[in-house]
């Protein structure tokens, strides 16, 4: 499916150009692998949070558990919320990547978490390293700039919950936690500096997320169909950037 249709017009998927693969492989901690023959869940490609014993952190933006019925809802008003807010966020001119997931975990007492987890790599001459004023412990494990694009963002999905309706749980904590603690975590879009890119491997046009998306009116975004991968540290040279990409 290269269009998709909705009641607000529709969508073009686009193939990513090979400037762009080395980009999103440049800005990754681990890289990613492509898939040939056997795809897992359809995915081309395998964005890479574990390799050996080392994973990718995740900033986690945790909510109050709720019970399982709910925090499936909450995940699916998550995605949407994240759809409204990326067009916002994309006109800030950030040069970076920047990752913003739902993700829902199990708590103990049949109890889950259902809330966001923000992934990113600023870039190291981007508008977000300029404008970043606050120094705090996110850009040290996510490089400087991280804070910026990731505060952005959070103002952007509480406008966009204003706007549309769709309540956002109050979060009480932002965490950094390894990709394995955030258990279920859904794949959807990431912006490349001023490029829109899908990550979902099952395109479904009546998937509320395209409506939402077109809405705020984005009609292009490069699908890169992914899920997460791990890899062993022998496997670190294919998936890791190369010279020629950075």
């Amino acid at each position: 499916m290269n269009n998709i249709k909705t009641p607000q017009g529709d969508v073009q998927l686009l193939a990513p150009p090979v400037d762009l693969l080395r980009a999103i492989r440049s800005f990754l901690p681990y890289g990613f692998v492509g898939y040939g023959g056997e795809r897992p869940s359809g995915a081309h490609f395998g964005i890479v949070m574990q390799c050996g014993d080392k994973e990718v952190l995740w900033v986690k933006q945790q909510p109050v558990p709720c019970d399982e019925e709910q925090g499936v809802l909450r995940f699916q008003a998550n995605g949407i919320l994240i759809a409204l807010s990326l067009a916002d966020y994309l006109h800030q001119g950030f040069d970076g990547l920047f990752m913003p997931c739902a993700y829902i975990r199990k708590k103990d007492g049949g109890q889950v978490e259902s809330g966001i987890a923000y992934f990113g790599s600023p870039s190291s001459d981007g508008r977000e390293v300029q404008e970043n004023s606050f120094g705090s412990g996110y850009d040290d494990s996510f490089g400087p700039g991280f804070t910026t694009m990731m505060v952005n963002f959070i103002h952007t999905l509480k406008r966009s919950s204003e706007a549309s309706g769709i309540s956002l749980d109050q979060f009480i904590g932002l965490d950094v936690r390894p990709r394995t603690h955030l258990e279920a975590l859904g794949f959807g879009f990431m912006v490349v500096g001023s490029h829109m890119v899908c990550l979902k491997t099952q395109v479904v046009e009546q998937d509320p997320v395209w409506t939402a998306l077109r809405s705020t009116g984005i009609s292009e975004v490069y699908h890169l169909p992914s899920v997460p991968a791990g890899i062993t540290e022998a496997d670190l040279a294919i998936a890791e950037p190369c010279e020629s990409s950075e």
